[in-house]
């Protein structure tokens, strides 16, 4: 099938659902009003992906019997459509010289990392510590080392490089879904060398993926446990990452994950939220700095 057909009947797919099913209703006019040219150039990304979806000789790392943690995949949904084309329309507004707009710290994840967004339980803590370091949060509910593969592979260069990344992902891949912890690991260290290939002069902080459940003997913290265990050794040779590994600090002596932390087991309450800010901020602004 041609380009420009897949371009239209996507671009249709995109607007139809957009204007009937997509949750986050606060974005669906500013992107209805979108130009036809940037709607084009995001889904001639797309027509890449389906070319072959679950491999992309772009990214690094990537070996023949490439696992899904590893294979670059896109979501066709309205609402991470969406999402995506306000990432590039806040790198483009950074490249434009006439805006004075600055992205010096991109925040990378999942639906952890997406609620620092309005309305979400972070906003206060990333209106305190975050806008103040000119960050652009890259946190998409519901990604997990696949989805962000791909979304780095398809987000414009910054002109002026980021001075820090920060990553956490990993969290979607086992748990509920479908990866081994070992291969999400890889996924984590994948998207590290992405990062580093596109901005070689930027810092990275990989943070190891926040406990789940209440208390330490539930399957889900046996995976993150073993899943973080992999990051030191398989992060280590990638030039400027640095690993952190934050989650005792949302935890009692015993182990146990507090309602007061985390209602839902999984994403951190306000309170989780500063102290994940408050716990990272002095090796960013270190990292910043450097």
């Amino acid at each position: 099938m041609k380009h420009n057909t897949i371009i239209r009947k996507l671009l249709v797919y995109c607007k139809t659902s957009m204007l009937i099913h997509d949750p986050c209703t606060n974005r669906v006019d500013r992107y209805i009003s979108l130009s036809m040219k940037r709607f084009a150039y995001l889904l001639l990304g797309f027509t890449t992906a389906f070319s072959n979806v679950y491999t992309d000789q772009k990214s690094p790392g990537i070996k023949e019997k490439a696992h899904p943690s590893i294979s670059p995949q896109v979501r066709l949904s309205a609402w991470w459509i969406a999402r995506h084309a306000e990432n590039i329309a806040a790198i483009e507004a950074a490249n434009d010289p006439k805006k004075g707009q600055k992205i010096e710290l991109l925040m990378v994840g999942d639906s952890i990392t997406h609620n620092f967004d309005k309305g979400g339980p972070g906003e206060e803590v990333w209106k305190k510590h975050f806008i103040p370091l000119n960050a652009l949060n890259l946190g998409f509910g519901g990604d997990r080392t696949n989805h962000v593969l791909w979304r780095l592979n398809h987000l414009p260069k910054l002109k002026t490089p980021p001075k820090v990344a920060s990553l956490m992902i990993g969290t979607n891949n086992i748990c509920w879904g479908s990866d081994q912890p070992k291969q999400a690991a890889d996924g984590v260290q994948v998207i590290a060398k992405k990062l580093n290939e596109m901005y070689p002069e930027m810092k990275i902080l990989v943070l190891g993926v926040f406990p789940r459940r209440r208390t330490l003997d539930h399957p889900h913290r046996k995976e993150i446990i073993e899943l973080n265990s992999y990051l030191p050794e398989l992060l280590k040779e990638i030039p400027n990452v640095n690993y952190l590994d934050i989650g005792q600090k949302f935890l009692d002596a015993n182990g146990f994950l507090s309602e007061e932390m985390m209602p839902d087991t999984t994403h951190p309450s306000k309170k989780g939220h500063e102290i994940w800010a408050e716990s990272i901020m002095p090796t960013l602004k270190k990292l910043m700095e450097s």
